[in-house]
């Protein structure tokens, strides 16, 4: 029995459909991306404030930022607020380190979230290009070489939740998510 001809034409149809979506849809893939205005090259990150009581985390965060932002294509740091386009903004809310013990009460893994109130200013247009007064990132990290290394682990972690911050923020701010 031969197939019809409107049944034949359905897989055809499906993938011009497929091709038409993907190519219109501005996929790309992750980290590479800029969804910002053209006119935002130049981007200043001024230190984020700190309203916890994890003395530093502003410091690490902000340059995480820097670094996260300096990585992309199309986007260059620069110093000043004078000599930029757009600002990005940040005030650091909460910070919570939970660390997680197993029955012989060993810290196996931490959990650790940080919320910030986040902006990025549209300098040429004098606008909030976008904001989220509660910007929220989490994130559990293992625990690797035991009891002895308790502290360089709780750096690691507060290290890696920092870069995994500033890299989910950009993806935000400069690919849409």
């Amino acid at each position: 029995m031969k197939p019809s001809r409107r049944y034949r034409i359905f897989p055809v149809l499906a993938i011009l459909a497929g091709c038409a979506v993907w190519s219109g849809c501005g996929y790309h893939l992750a980290g590479q991306g800029n969804s910002l205005p053209p006119h935002i090259k130049k981007i200043t990150v001024p230190m984020f404030q700190n309203k916890t009581y994890e003395y530093g985390l502003e410091t690490i965060i902000t340059v995480e930022v820097i670094d996260a932002f300096d990585r992309r294509a199309g986007i260059d740091i620069v110093k000043s607020v004078e000599q930029a386009d757009a600002v990005v903004e940040g005030e650091i809310i909460e910070y919570k380190f939970v660390p997680t013990l197993n029955s012989q009460r060993q810290v196996t893994q931490y959990y650790i979230n940080i919320t910030a109130s986040v902006r990025l200013r549209d300098l040429i247009q004098d606008s909030v290009y976008w904001e989220n007064p509660r910007f929220n990132f989490h994130e559990i990290y293992k625990v690797t070489g035991g009891l002895s290394s308790i502290q360089n682990n709780r750096q690691q972690a507060w290290q890696d939740a920092a870069e995994d911050f500033a890299e989910s923020l950009s993806s935000v701010l400069l690919e849409g998510f």
